[in-house]
């Protein structure tokens, strides 16, 4: 929402990317189990591989000459002080070591292979240790690489290491960087985190759409283009960062503006997954270009049935049989809403999901914070206007086709039935103007009557603007026309273009 950013149409403005590639391998965190030689009472040694790269609060502890009393430190809580990670029960003496060296280890139970490893300390309280050991295993226990880390100076260290095929990680812990201080580890990510901003990319693009009427259900995505000078992204090399890249590596974007470049402010723009990269220009720039989950969700769907259920359940057996880690915003409102179960044999995960909202008479896309969300679509609360002060040409307006009949075919292939739903408001004089529909999970005459509303909202503008990146998909905005009719609209489709500067190009509806 604008609130997000105070002025994001300044007369000068200006704008900045940045971009947190995870290289990482996308199965180990899950299959990781963590031991250490030692552990403090507020450790939660789980915490150190599920994801979650920096502490939640500057927690008080009675670690000598630590703890001021200036406001900056929380008190910690008895029960729940949220991402901690691991804390050893040792604690270093008057010169930073420790009698015994305190071990971090993870064990797999299959092989991984990784560019490197990243040891994020106590980010909030900057607290690291300052010497210590990484060593990697194969199966049969033989030492894979190791990387001796003397004087380190920051509470983010990456090590780049690539190795395949280990099953086991160690990290010993030598030397605090402060003395009396334990040794905290928010997380070990198996892989490295690239960060990109401004100086590295020499070009971004960011789409997000939803399908109004849900006859499709795009993908988000985003394509960017990084300066390749050193060559570090290099197809040719076997050994280099192409051999670990992954499908679903996941890609963090945040998009910023302000009047100067000292008041940017970063609104984040969503987590994105790693489909696909080559290398450009005579391999000059790299291009990594990436996806939602609904990029994914290509499997077959093999859990149709008679009878019917609720959204909310409907949504959770499609994203537990595909597999994949997503999580879900449905508002009561539509989760309770009851549709078929009939979903096709064969049908794919991807395409459920846009039968399950069709059917439900909403809409879904994912969102920012990389939940599928379920929206109704229509005209809220004008988060943005949209006239000569950010638009570069005037509004396009297009005028769709007329529909004055929905006709809608239920097919349960498990109970061999077949219903029809029509739903008209032709008069006597017109011509019948048919929209065919065919989903088998509708349940009711009330889908019919929904999607001839829907379609009857013909206006669609199309805006060459200078962007907004607080503006979300299903935003209402306001759109001022050569017309003078200055129409309320529900964005359906946003492109964000960053190449130094940022401009968009946007689809809105006229909306119910």
């Amino acid at each position: 929402m604008l609130s997000l950013v105070q002025n994001p149409y300044s007369p000068e403005r200006w704008s900045a990317v940045r971009v947190v590639f995870q290289l990482v391998d996308v199965d180990a965190a899950e299959d990781a189990t963590p031991t250490a030689t030692s552990e403090a009472e507020i450790s939660k040694l789980e915490q150190t591989h599920n994801r979650v790269v920096e502490m939640e609060k500057r927690l008080a502890t009675l670690e000598q000459n630590y703890f001021l009393l200036d406001g900056s430190f929380l008190l910690p809580d008895e029960t729940d002080n949220g991402e901690v990670g691991w804390w050893s029960g040792e604690i270093s003496d008057s010169n930073g070591n420790f009698d015994i060296p305190q071990a971090l280890e993870f064990v797999f139970s299959e092989p991984q292979s990784s560019i490197g490893f990243t040891v994020i300390f106590d980010d909030k309280a900057e607290e690291y240790a300052s010497n210590f050991k990484i060593e990697v295993f194969d199966a049969s226990d033989e030492l894979l690489a190791e990387d001796n880390v003397v004087g380190n100076t920051s509470a983010h260290y990456i090590s780049e290491t690539p190795v395949d095929g280990y099953r086991r990680v160690k990290i010993t812990f030598i030397k605090t960087a402060v003395p009396f201080r334990r040794v905290r580890v928010c997380e070990v990510i198996f892989g490295i985190v690239q960060v990109f901003s401004g100086k590295d990319v020499t070009q971004l693009k960011l789409l997000q759409q939803v399908s109004v009427g849900m006859e499709s259900l795009p993908s988000n995505e985003l394509t960017v283009t990084l300066e390749n000078l050193s060559r570090r992204y290099n197809m040719a090399n076997p050994q280099g960062i192409y051999k670990y890249l992954q499908d679903g590596q996941p890609l963090d974007v945040k998009i910023g503006v302000g009047e100067s470049q000292n008041s940017i402010e970063y609104v984040n723009a969503g987590r994105y997954y790693y489909t696909s990269s080559k290398a450009q220009d005579s391999s000059m720039t790299a291009q990594i270009i990436a996806n939602d989950w609904l990029y994914f969700l290509e499997g077959k769907c093999q859990i149709g049935t008679t009878g019917t259920w609720t959204v909310d359940e409907a949504v959770a057996a499609v994203i537990a049989d595909s597999g994949l880690p997503i999580t879900t915003n449905i508002p009561s409102s539509i989760g309770n809403r009851v549709i078929n179960k009939c979903i096709p044999q064969d049908t794919t995960h991807r395409e459920a999901l846009r039968m399950i909202a069709q059917a439900s008479m909403s809409a879904c896309f994912f969102n920012r914070d990389d939940e599928l969300e379920f929206v109704d679509l229509a005209l809220g609360d004008v988060v943005d206007e949209l006239g000569n002060s950010n638009l570069y040409e005037p509004a396009e307006i297009s005028v769709s086709d007329p529909i004055n009949t929905v006709k809608i075919t239920v097919r349960d292939e498990y109970a061999q039935t077949e219903t029809v739903y029509t739903a008209t408001n032709k008069k006597l004089d017109e011509t019948e103007k048919v929209k065919p529909i065919n989903n088998p999970l509708v349940a009711n005459q009330d889908v019919a009557e929904w999607l001839l509303s829907v379609y009857q909202k013909r206006i669609y503008y199309d805006l060459r603007e200078r962007g907004n990146p607080a503006r979300e998909i299903a935003d209402t905005v306001r759109i001022y026309d050569v017309y003078g009719e200055n129409r309320n609209a529900i964005i359906t489709k946003q492109e964000y273009i960053y190449d130094g500067a940022l401009r968009a190009n946007s689809e809105a509806w006229e909306g119910l």
